[in-house]
């Protein structure tokens, strides 16, 4: 990995070392707003409480003064809107660049401050971050940069391989400013990165750099993201493979101004993933994904050994009919870890990464970006089977309706209280989930949805904090 990131490090140097004077010929202005209506229910899973949806690790909008009885909402009701400005611009030899400037807002939000609710005040001050403009793309492109196939790209850039299944979505910038609720909505996901394609038609191997968090300005406290990515597409059924190595070296989780470096978690991931059309009414495919390296929860934690799997396995069946129906039926394993809070052993739990494919409406997320209230319960991102049926079709040609009914179950066991393996053992059954979406091209330019989804707990969940959580998504983007 040192010889990778020298690469990198000659690369920028060569290419910034020779004067370079280019011309602008062509600037492309484009953008989006996207405004959508949140009413959620039992989002902790447990009725009649104060918090209508608890954010992790955080106290949510609704957390008013616990002493003013005006407040009994198990419910969330607000709007949100996403605004972004697109600049492109190409150059001259092969150059272009992009920046893009995102607004992420909850209309009107209260301060999320913790000491006014603290002190009986409650949140009344409007959020002074609430019209920030946060830059979400600014990279160039160089390509035939040195070597007909080669491109590069540094900056601030998104980056997905494959079906996302392990890199697509970088989670750290979801909310950077502390303005919004549903930050799974969240249109700033890109990563400051180093980006090189080699193009060997129909190869094609790309090798990144990414710098997730710098910290202070020492490589003892830094987070770093590796990835080394080869493809293949094949000539027939429309089939695709390809492997990865992806390696995530994390020295500033744990880092203290006294203890740096200390109790690094370095997660290396291999994998490899193939699609094919066996008939052009099919498709099949696969992901094996494999983590090993080291954990430790706390610094003062020894060392553990991380061996933690994960697979995708789905089947596409589509209709030839009017009305383009389809039908997927995909399984998908992220391996657990009995007690998350253990300090021995081998580490089993999937470490999510920077995954940009997520199924589910409410599942996915629970304990990731909502907290439930049980207190053992687990993110959804990891010791999770499922499986999933999803439909799809257009009675219409402009409107396209969806359903989807998901399965879940734990991977591994949990006990009912954190920390005591030999306390007894909750049921695996997690719950399951139902969704439904319509989408509505009213224009080329404009779209309206619908979602609608229910979780209901299975026996995993005990009495009290099992309740159906809902969730009704109304949005109208524009693009232009």
């Amino acid at each position: 990995m040192k010889s990778l990131k020298a690469l990198f490090v000659l690369a920028l140097a060569v290419a910034f070392a020779v004067p370079a004077y280019a011309e602008t010929q062509n600037v492309k202005v484009s953008g989006s707003i996207d405004a959508y209506w949140f009413n959620r229910h039992n989002y902790d899973l447990k009725s009649s409480n104060e918090i209508g949806v608890l954010p992790v690790g955080g106290t949510g909008y609704a957390a008013v003064d616990p002493a003013d009885t005006k407040y009994r909402a198990n419910t969330a009701d607000f709007f949100r809107s996403n605004t972004q400005i697109e600049v492109a611009a190409d150059l001259t030899d092969n150059v272009s660049t992009v920046i893009n400037l995102v607004n992420q807002r909850d209309w009107n939000a209260s301060d999320l401050d913790a000491a006014r609710v603290a002190s009986g005040v409650g949140n009344t001050t409007l959020n002074t971050g609430e019209f920030d403009i946060v830059l979400d793309l600014a990279y160039v492109q160089m390509k035939e940069i040195f070597y007909s196939p080669l491109t590069l790209a540094i900056g601030r850039q998104d980056l997905w391989f494959g079906r996302g299944f392990i890199i697509g979505n970088n989670n750290t910038v979801w909310d950077v400013k502390g303005t919004v609720l549903a930050n799974e909505y969240s249109v700033t996901t890109a990563f400051d990165a180093v980006r090189a394609t080699l193009d060997f038609n129909p190869w094609t191997i790309d090798l990144v750099y990414s710098k997730i968090f710098e910290n202070a300005h020492n490589a003892e406290d830094d987070r770093d993201l590796y990835i080394a990515n080869v493809n293949y597409k094949f000539a027939e059924y429309n089939a695709v493979a390809e492997g990865y190595y992806v390696g995530e070296i994390d020295r500033g989780t744990l880092s203290t101004s006294t203890t740096t470096s200390v109790g690094s978690n370095d997660t290396h991931t291999i994998g490899g993933r193939v699609q094919f059309d066996p008939i052009s009414q099919i498709t099949l495919g696969g992901e094996l994904a494999y983590q090993f390296g080291n954990y430790r929860g706390a610094v003062t934690n020894a060392d553990r050994d991380r061996s933690a799997w994960a697979t995708d396995i789905f089947g596409t069946y589509r209709w030839d009919y009017t009305w383009k129906p389809e039908i997927t039926v995909e399984y998908v394993l992220f391996s657990g870890e009995e007690d998350l809070s253990a300090t021995t052993a081998e580490y089993g739990a999937w470490n999510l990464l920077y995954r940009g494919h997520f199924w589910t409406a409410y599942a996915d997320f629970r304990e990731l970006v909502y907290g439930t209230a049980d207190t053992v319960d687990q993110p959804g991102s990891t010791n999770v089977q499922f499986i999933q049926v999803k439909g799809a079709l257009k009675p219409l040609e402009d409107l396209m309706l969806e359903a989807s009914f998901t399965y879940l179950w734990n991977d591994a066991n949990v006990h009912n209280t954190s920390g005591v393996q030999t306390s007894s053992t909750r049921s695996k059954e997690i719950g399951y989930e139902i969704d439904l979406q319509a989408t509505y091209d009213y224009t080329e330019d404009v779209t309206f949805g619908l979602l609608t989804g229910w979780f209901v707990p299975g026996d995993f969940y005990i009495n009290g904090e099992d309740k159906v959580a809902t969730d009704v998504v109304g949005s109208v983007k524009v693009s232009f």
